[in-house]
């Protein structure tokens, strides 16, 4: 089995992927700041000064709104311009292969740690802060059937 897929540059999804990677550190800070906030709130309607309070209710609002978008867009900021180009993706029995014009990685099934499927892509993850997005939108009916049994032999859900 082999399926071939031509994967074109698009910034909104490599924004999701990019998304998808942050999600455990920017749940972590959207609950942290879930927490900052009615403290600060409860601080100050309780009298207890008012910097502290502000502080916390500011901090809080932050980490719960503000901080995923700036993360994202440094994310994408410090990406090698070398990933703004499409690419050629492989995947065989063996592993997947990435080519493009000034790059190929080829990665073995036994480096997926996790698959996450979503209504719109399988997200292959490689490490705490690496996937792969494979979208469904860029595959027929039969290569998504073909991927989804691959997935099932090779990689734990």
């Amino acid at each position: 089995m082999r399926i071939i897929l031509q994967v074109p540059y698009d910034e909104q999804r490599l924004r999701r992927t990019i998304k998808f990677v942050l999600r455990p550190s920017v749940k972590k800070l959207r609950l942290a700041g879930a927490v900052m906030a009615p403290l600060g709130v409860l601080l100050l309607l309780l009298g207890v000064g008012r910097l502290v309070p502000l502080l916390l209710i500011g901090l809080g609002l932050l980490y719960a709104f503000a901080l995923e978008p700036f993360m994202v867009r440094q994310s994408l900021r410090a990406q090698n311009p070398v990933v703004r180009q499409g690419y050629q993706l492989t995947v065989d029995d063996v592993g997947f292969t990435m080519e493009a014009e000034a790059y190929a990685q080829r990665m073995a099934w036994s480096t997926v740690q996790r698959v996450e499927e979503q209504p719109d892509a399988w997200f292959l993850v490689i490490s705490k802060v690496q996937a792969l997005a494979v979208h469904k939108h860029l595959m027929t009916e039969e290569q998504r059937a073909e991927f989804a049994a691959l997935l099932a032999q090779r990689v734990r859900a």
